[in-house]
This record gives structure tokens, sequence and C-alpha cells, in this order.
């Protein structure tokens, strides 16, 4: 007998209102076999960025054949469109992702075939996006404001219970992409990025990923390069937190592999003043 499917939900409804748990109900009566699994229910309200980023961090933890309902959707009832992708996996199956047109669904795409700046592309190979438009997979009857629970929750427990992908509506042949998140070439070797997620701790975390730092092993990378945030210079580079001295700011690698800002048993946000968005810059010694 083949094992009912995960199901992720990434949104961000926080935890305060009823929204989150309004959607696990929609699942727990129509597909009541699954394990639903929170990636976070804390993205930042609107931050359709920070969403997509997370979203890529937690994919190579996820077995085949997963299905995630990702909800950081602004434009709700506009003219964005609500999909569902299906992208082909080595092992038991292909992935499925469900949630509005709007980037936050990029990580679907590989890294090389993502534009430079956010539009809508054609579709990378072997990826299949579908309309949402079957009622068999939408709730009876759809709220103008929140089509995670009538919309994406209900088409995700279809797949769950075995419909097929097809089932779910028409073929589309594009999908909004959003930028690969890495840093950008600068003058004089230098990497531009910005921060694009600011953790519990308050560390920051920098769309600049290690590999793009030519040529130097972690150990060289210390002493190698400074971290500049609001016209202050992070000197320090760390292994990890224990490797600083209490109190002091740092930047490391983090464990996704992109570049971070932190202060030991501190918060770098406050202790910079910084804010998701803020420009950071890598700059060789």
């Amino acid at each position: 007998m083949t094992a009912t499917p995960p199901i992720f939900l990434l949104t961000d409804f926080g935890l305060r209102d009823s929204y989150a748990g309004q959607v696990k109900a929609v699942l727990a009566h129509r597909a009541p076999d699954s394990t639903v699994i929170d990636i976070s229910h804390e993205v930042s309200p609107f931050a359709i960025d920070e969403g997509a980023w997370l979203l890529e961090t937690v994919l190579p933890f996820v077995p085949p054949g997963a299905i995630f309902v990702a909800v950081v959707d602004p434009g709700v009832g506009g003219e964005r469109l609500p999909i569902a992708i299906r992208v082909p996996a080595t092992g038991a199956g292909a992935r499925s992702f469900l949630g509005p047109d709007n980037g936050l669904l990029s990580a679907v795409a590989p890294r090389c075939a993502r534009p430079s700046e956010t539009r809508v592309a054609a579709l990378p190979d072997g990826i299949d996006v579908r309309l949402i438009e079957s009622k068999e997979a939408r709730h009876a009857v759809v709220s103008d404001t929140f089509h995670g629970r009538d919309i994406f929750a209900p088409a995700a427990a279809a797949l769950a219970r075995g419909d097929s992908h097809e089932s779910l509506g028409r073929p589309l042949p594009e999908l909004t992409l959003l930028p690969p998140f890495e840093g950008r070439p600068g003058a004089d070797g230098c990497l531009l990025g910005a921060v694009i997620h600011v953790d519990r701790y308050g560390n920051l975390v920098t769309t600049v990923r290690a590999e793009q730092l030519p040529g130097a092993s972690r150990e060289q990378w210390q002493g190698a390069y400074t971290l500049e945030l609001r016209g202050q210079v992070v000197e320090l580079a760390v292994r990890t937190f224990n490797d600083a001295p209490m109190g002091s700011l740092a930047w490391h690698i983090d464990s996704s592999g992109f570049l971070a800002i932190a202060v030991r048993e501190g918060s770098a946000v406050e202790r910079l003043g910084a804010v998701r968005g803020d420009a950071v810059l890598v700059r060789p010694r």
C-alpha cells in the first residue's frame, strides 16, 4: 500500500489568529491520513521573497512525494493565479507545490533557470504548472481573501488522497520567478547582497552564499573578508558562535550556506539597528 504523502505548510499567517488552524482543519477533514508538518507560519507579513527563501532552505531535507502548501499572498483575490506545480524527483515520486503565482514558489526552478529580476518566465524543463480550477479541489464557497483555506488546502488534500495533478485544472505555460538568492558581483571583487531573514535570535541572514567566496576554504575566509551593513563594518569571522567572545559581533556561514551576522548570545538586529531588506556588502580585505 502506498504511503500517504506528508503535507508541509509555509505561511505568513502567524499563530495569534485562527488562520493556520483553519487550514489544518481542512486538511484534517479532507486528508486525515496525511501528516501535516509546519515549516513556519512566521514569514514576515507580505514578504514573498522571505517565504521563497525559507521554502528553498527546507527542500534538501524533504522526501520525494511531499506536498507543499505555501501562502504569502498579498494579492489574494486579485489577478494572480492559484496554481499547483509538479516537480520531478528521484525516488518515490514527484513533489507538488500549491500556492499563489507571485514568485513564492520560485524554489521549484533551478537557480540557473531563474531570471535576474522578478518576472513571468517560461517553465523550466520537466515542471508542470496547473491552474487550480477544479470544483472538486476547492471549498464549496471560496472566500475572496482566504485562498489558503478554500483553494490550496483542499487541492493539496485531493493530491494526498490520490487525485492526479492533471485533474486540478488546465496547464499554464509560464510561472512567476524571483531572482536566485545569491550575491551580485560588484567592483573590486565585492559581492552585493541583502538581509533576507532575521531569525528569532536576531541573526541577520543574507542572500550571499558561501560558495560565492572565490578560491577560499572555510578557514581561509576568516580574515579574508569583511561585511558592511548600515555603514558599520563586521570584521570578525567565526566558524561557530562559540568562537566569538561573549557579546561580540561576528559573521559566519549559516546552516544553509548563507553568510549571516550574529552577536554571541545577543541580537545583531538590535546591535546594528538593521531591518530585513538592508543592503550588505561583502568586501575582500
